[in-house]
């Protein structure tokens, strides 16, 4: 439910972008100041990342050291808030990601990824520099099965992305990196075995993502 709120959200966002840079132009061509004293802003992302990753198996009892790995993706996202005097902006940051997962332990697996937080930002409207900072709250990573049809799925993220941007015209080409912890590892299936069950075990990634994405206000 909350991925097809998400991917609902991007969608529009697009679309609401491309509306509000019409009007904008128009704005523009009529002589009228390009910066405004603040307001609702929408942002669509396009992005590709490149992380470290590791399942936490020693926190297992018989286990003693934890896996190590790395996850490839692209994906899209949005932030939807306010900006006052287009100097500082805050909202809703939410991304979706397709993956590629290598684990030393787990194996290989294509997946998908979510998660959603609120962010907060400043800029400097006329020179186009941007840095801000988003705590991710609600989310989720879903490799496919791993060795042996072991399939989990990591839940209830928790960690901070912070990126950095310049912004020109209707465009901005910014790098974040980000750190995430995943507090619940559901498993939902070993071979022909349904699963079910929980485990505290955690999931960590932390890396890199390039993005260009498209600030408009509404």
């Amino acid at each position: 439910m909350r991925y097809s709120i998400l991917v609902g959200t991007v969608v529009l966002s697009f679309a609401l972008n491309s509306q509000a840079q019409n009007r904008s132009t128009e704005k523009m061509d009529s002589g009228r100041s390009s910066i405004s004293g603040g307001g609702l802003f929408v942002e669509p992302i396009l992005s590709y990342s490149t992380e470290q990753a590791s399942i936490k198996t020693s926190q297992l009892p018989v286990i003693s050291d934890d896996t190590s790995g790395e996850t490839r993706g692209v994906g899209v996202g949005s932030r939807l808030g306010f900006h006052i005097s287009e100097i500082l902006f805050f909202g809703a940051d939410g991304r979706y990601a397709r993956t590629r997962f290598d684990d030393s332990s787990y194996g290989s697996a294509d997946g998908s990824s979510y998660n959603l937080g609120p962010v907060v930002g400043i800029q400097t409207p006329v020179a186009g520099l941007r840095v801000w900072t988003s705590y991710a709250m609600l989310g989720e990573f879903d490799p496919g099965p791993g060795h042996q049809g072991f399939d989990v799925k990591f839940n209830d993220p928790r960690g901070w992305r912070i990126g950095a941007g310049f912004h020109l015209l209707s465009v901005s080409l910014n790098l974040e990196y980000q750190d995430l912890t995943y507090a619940t590892t559901e498993i939902q299936s070993f071979g022909s075995i349904n699963g079910g069950g929980d485990s505290s075990v955690d999931f960590n990634n932390q890396g890199w993502t390039a993005s260009l994405s498209f600030p408009v206000e509404l």
